[in-house]
């Protein structure tokens, strides 16, 4: 066996990548570029998909600028990649240089399944457009999660079939970014015109910049590929025999997607999501119970501040971050009460669908007829934001809420149907909405801070003294965040003198992180240095939490090899 490093070159079965990965076959190749399955020589039975990349040879000088821009576009891919967290994309583990031979390699999830385009095939170039939906709703979520990065969103411009792998489960990953770029504002064109023939928008061919809307052209060439048995639509338009092959009802939607003209298709990826979960709810005929079964409630999470500024918000947002990154759906809810603030947190005006309303606004509480409102979904991944619309500021002062509603509230709370609920309580332990709430939670999370003098306030005591007895129901669980920890020795001090062993430390953030997350409009939880230390300090307990509640946990986690980030930064800079 031969234990030739990343100086070798190409690499062949049995060879060793790094002195950690053995190749064990070739899992697909195309272009200038294969995918090969490794096996871990370090962890027994790990097995990874290392993405082996060929730049061009440097020694050769007559097509030394064909190399130098093959390396720039690898390079620009590798960094694409690396940057990027969401269920339906690979994580990447390690990434190696361009060596002397031109190979650049990235090393990431191997995924069990096969590309689309086999899948296609092998059924017979047919596929259910319920199926075809359910792949584009999946594509809809990354899609928003690509086009709303900050500060600048990414387009990837060859949505295709052999570009996306599916699981036996139908989870879908999008995994070459090739031909993606980061769009910028103002530009009249691209500076290389990309796509794969038959896919690609166009746009990308007549000279005009590629925008997010480029890529729902590309999502619906590639719906009417799957639906149609494998016809490419053209700018003259489908043929009769398929359009006969469209499902009704989705054509619109499919024939909308296609629009020569980028403004007269779908506004965002969010809005062509919503259209798809409109059509696949009405092909859900109702169904009826099996006899005996019974409804599974929610992992009701109430996340709390012990006192006021402990960081209740900042603890129920990291919570929700992190079952995000591991494809668990969930819920965040706001109670309605006077200091209701998670809609501004969020940037609702910039962030949340057109039209949005929260769920207890004016409109949405019943009037004189009984009617209300039909908010539209706020939905970001596998988050479900439910933010309750800000009090009024005589209402504030007087401590009321905006439009509070017991039986509206109460019914809201019980129509989700996510297996983890996180509701973000704040300090209002004793507002109707919550004391009503933490009666049928599972869990509370009580967050402290490292002002010690505030667990000998009066308020404080009496509040630990209802958790302790709220915690000896069975069935009902409590938890401690340590949130906020100082840089510090002394540290250690601190967590000694809680009500409790905290469950998970979270760090304090810096102010800097905080104020350039809010100047683009986003959380400091998605700073990505944050995201990472966040993560690391709240995974041990999730995965506990998670595995003792039997909640399935799909996503797995990005590696945490430390080093990487500044392989990473050493290789791109």
């Amino acid at each position: 066996m031969s234990n030739r490093n990343v100086s070798g070159g190409g690499l062949g079965n049995g060879e060793v990548l790094a002195g950690r990965y053995r190749i064990v076959s070739v899992i697909g190749s195309g272009g200038m570029s294969r995918v090969l399955l490794a096996e871990d020589m370090k962890l027994e039975g790990k097995r990874w998909a290392v993405k082996e990349m060929y730049a061009g040879d440097d020694r050769s000088e007559r097509n030394g600028e064909e190399a130098a821009l093959r390396r720039r576009m690898l390079l620009a891919e590798a960094d694409t990649m690396s940057r990027l967290s969401h269920p339906n994309l690979p994580d990447i583990v390690d990434v190696f240089p361009v060596n002397a031979e031109g190979y650049l390699y990235l090393v990431m999830d191997y995924i069990e399944g096969e590309t689309l385009l086999k899948r296609f095939e092998r059924e017979g170039r047919r596929m259910a457009a319920e199926q075809v939906a359910k792949v584009a709703l999946q594509l809809c979520e990354l899609l928003d999660y690509l086009h709303t990065l900050q500060p600048e969103p990414i387009v990837h411009r060859d949505l295709k079939p052999s570009n996306l792998m599916l699981d036996p489960s139908g989870h879908v990953r999008l995994i070459d970014f090739g031909t993606a770029r980061r769009y910028k504002a103002g530009r009249d064109a691209d500076t290389v015109a990309l796509g794969t023939v038959g896919f690609a928008a166009p746009e990308q061919y007549d000279g005009r910049q590629s925008d997010p809307r480029t890529d729902l052209y590309g999502l619906g060439a590639l719906m009417y590929f799957l639906l149609t048995g494998g016809a490419y639509y053209t700018a003259a338009g489908q043929q009769p025999r398929e359009a006969a092959a469209l499902p009704e009802g989705l054509a619109p939607l499919v024939l909308r997607l296609l629009r020569a003209s980028p403004g007269e298709r779908y506004a965002s990826a969010r809005e062509a999501g919503e259209a798809l979960r409109r059509w696949l709810g009405s092909r859900q005929p109702p169904q009826a119970a099996a006899p005996g079964a019974a409804w599974t409630p929610p992992l009701l999470v109430a996340v709390g501040a012990l006192y006021p500024g402990a960081g209740a918000t900042f603890a129920a947002l990291a919570l929700a971050r992190l079952l995000h990154d591991h494809g668990v759906p969930h819920a965040v809810i706001e109670p309605p009460t006077a200091g209701a603030e998670l809609a501004a947190l969020l940037f609702a005006a910039k962030n949340a669908p057109p039209g949005y309303r929260c769920y207890n606004a004016s409109a949405a509480v019943p009037d004189n007829g009984g009617q209300r409102h039909d908010e539209r979904a706020w939905i970001e991944g596998h988050t479900l934001w439910m933010p309750a619309e800000e009090a009024a500021p005589q209402q504030q002062a007087s401590g009321e809420t905006a439009a509070y509603d017991s039986a509206y509230w109460f019914k809201q709370l019980h129509a989700i149907r996510r297996p983890v609920l996180i509701a973000d309580i704040g300090a209002a332990w004793e507002h109707p909405a919550v004391t009503g709430l933490l009666e049928a939670a599972t869990d509370i999370v009580y967050a402290v801070d490292p002002q010690l003098h505030k667990l000998e306030l009066a308020a404080t005591r009496h509040r630990l003294q209802q958790l302790g007895e709220w915690s000896r129901t069975p069935g009902r669980r409590l938890h401690c965040f340590a949130n906020k920890r100082p840089r510090s020795a002394q540290a250690a001090v601190w967590l000694q003198l809680l009500p409790q062993p905290p469950a998970c430390t979270l760090p304090a953030v810096d102010a800097v992180s905080i104020a350039e997350a809010g100047w683009i409009g986003r959380l400091p939880h998605d700073v990505p240095a944050v995201r990472q230390s966040l993560r690391q300090a709240m995974q041990p307990w999730l995965k506990t939490w998670l595995r003792d509640n039997a909640v399935s946990f799909p996503k797995k986690q990005r590696s945490e090899r430390p080093g990487l980030a500044t392989k990473l930064r050493n290789i791109f800079q």
